[in-house]
């Protein structure tokens, strides 16, 4: 089945009409926008992104990587984050890597995304789309579904503004019937797609604000105070700068580079402080992984032998295996310190 779709709108019979048309520039709580991209092709999301941010960031890229990463620009007046997960369709991951990866998407658009995005080719759309999603829905719930739009990108315009769409009827009936053609070709002549874009994302904010969760909420409180922690470190540092600046400028001229230096380094922290908890959320979900797989004795009996060194290691997991039911709360007690180490190490 085809229907006929103009690139921009959605392709749905029914849609609900807001009695307030929200303009491209609005941003619900502020200009920014965050948006988590999933897709079953690489290509056609750092297409997407680069449609977006109207700047090459994916050049030499491996289409199949297993790393999540974000990407940032200036958009019709909005300070716009794009954060790109690994390519859905790589059959090649091992389960916990796709959770570790999706736990960085987590740090990078924390508090929470305004959208999320699942990106297909329009004219190669796979058999079960929704199946190619649904690690997505597992790891984060259904409710993520309600700030989730279907997002076909094509580079050049589609022929006949033709797109198959019987084989997306459950993934975008999932998706609150939010789906929209992205065309990159039209989008470089006038930003037009990326204004409509944001557009919809708006009208999906204002009915369901911004996608969050426990974890999400967790992450950003652990993000938020290694800011703190790198602010402090960094105060030596930045009354040097500021010194610097107050000997070479004056009037307007020094508060505008006081203001892009604070700027700079702000951003620089937050980044920095988004790596460091994305890799000890990572490193704790790979314990969690290796704790299911022995059981919980084994692994506390591990980590006793760890301190007891090489030979202890054997000795402590088996002493653990055995005691393991035994220990029982102790056990659980000993687990939750361990991995709250590695989560918060300050």
């Amino acid at each position: 089945m085809k229907l006929n779709i103009p690139p921009g709108q959605d392709p749905t019979i029914k849609q609900r009409r807001h009695s307030i048309d929200i303009p491209p520039t609005l941003c619900i709580g502020g200009t920014s926008l965050r948006i988590v991209i999933f897709g079953s092709s690489g290509s056609h999301q750092f297409s997407l992104t680069e449609s977006i941010l109207h700047r090459a960031v994916f050049d030499g890229a491996d289409l199949n990587a297993t790393l999540t990463t974000k990407t940032s620009g200036h958009v019709l007046e909005r300070n716009v984050t794009l954060v790109n997960t690994p390519n859905l369709n790589n059959h090649s991951f091992a389960q916990e890597t796709l959770k570790k990866e999706f736990k960085k998407s987590i740090c990078f658009s924390c508090p929470g995304p305004h959208a999320v995005l699942f990106i297909l080719n329009p004219v190669d759309v796979p058999p079960d789309p929704y199946g190619v999603f649904r690690p997505v829905v597992q790891y984060f719930g259904e409710s993520i579904l309600n700030h989730a739009m279907v997002v076909l990108y094509n580079e050049g315009e589609l022929e006949d503004s033709e797109t198959k769409i019987e084989e997306l009827k459950e993934l975008i009936q999932k998706c609150g019937q939010r789906c929209f053609i992205f065309s990159g070709e039209k989008n470089n002549e006038e930003d037009s797609m990326t204004g409509q874009l944001f557009q919809k994302i708006d009208q999906m904010v204002l009915v369901h604000n911004i996608y969050s969760n426990p974890e999400f909420e967790d992450a950003d409180k652990r993000i938020n105070k290694e800011e703190k922690f790198l602010e402090k470190e960094r105060e030596k540092e930045v009354k040097k700068m500021l010194e610097a600046l107050k000997r070479n400028h004056s009037g307007e001229d020094y508060d505008r580079k006081v203001k892009l230096y604070q700027e700079k380094m702000r951003l620089e922290n937050r980044e920095r402080a988004e790596m460091l908890i994305a890799d000890r959320l990572g490193f704790t979900l790979r314990l969690v992984d290796y704790a299911a797989a022995i059981g919980k004795g084994a692994f506390v009996g591990a980590v006793l032998g760890t301190v007891m060194g090489p030979q202890g290691m054997a000795v402590g997991a088996t002493v653990g295996a055995a005691l393991g039911g035994v220990l029982g709360g102790a056990a659980g007690a000993a687990w939750n310190y361990f991995t709250g180490v590695f989560t918060d190490v300050r």
